[in-house]
């Protein structure tokens, strides 16, 4: 089971997040489903992240105009990578996993050298 490294900044949560949109969003739409189980997984790993913290996020997300190599290059860390991965794949699945989905999640492996 994953857990979080000591020391996780609140960028790190927020880069997962808006890694995870990218990949949801890559069907041309991110799901309520898809939203809930971001917001689940992400709080069950830190309790204290509130509701209101990930609906920012979100509209910062939307604010942007980084794109998954741009998120995906801030994190270092592979315990968080892996997260992110996890965070990104279940969500994405969350509504039935589009072909553009997991072609967004082979892209994000690729990137992180995790292409096995």
């Amino acid at each position: 089971m994953f857990k979080w490294s000591v020391g996780l900044e609140k960028d790190d949560i927020y880069t997962s997040i808006k890694i995870a949109a990218c990949v949801c969003g890559k069907d041309g739409l991110i799901s309520f489903p898809e939203e809930e189980k971001i917001f689940q997984l992400v709080s069950e790993k830190s309790p204290s992240f509130t509701r209101v913290q990930f609906d920012q996020v979100i509209d910062d997300f939307f604010d942007s105009v980084d794109q998954i190599e741009d998120y995906a290059e801030i994190i270092s860390d592979p315990s968080i990578r892996q997260f992110t991965l996890q965070l990104a794949s279940k969500s994405a699945g969350a509504d039935g996993l589009d072909i553009r989905e997991n072609i967004a999640l082979s892209k994000l492996k690729l990137l992180w050298g995790e292409d096995r």
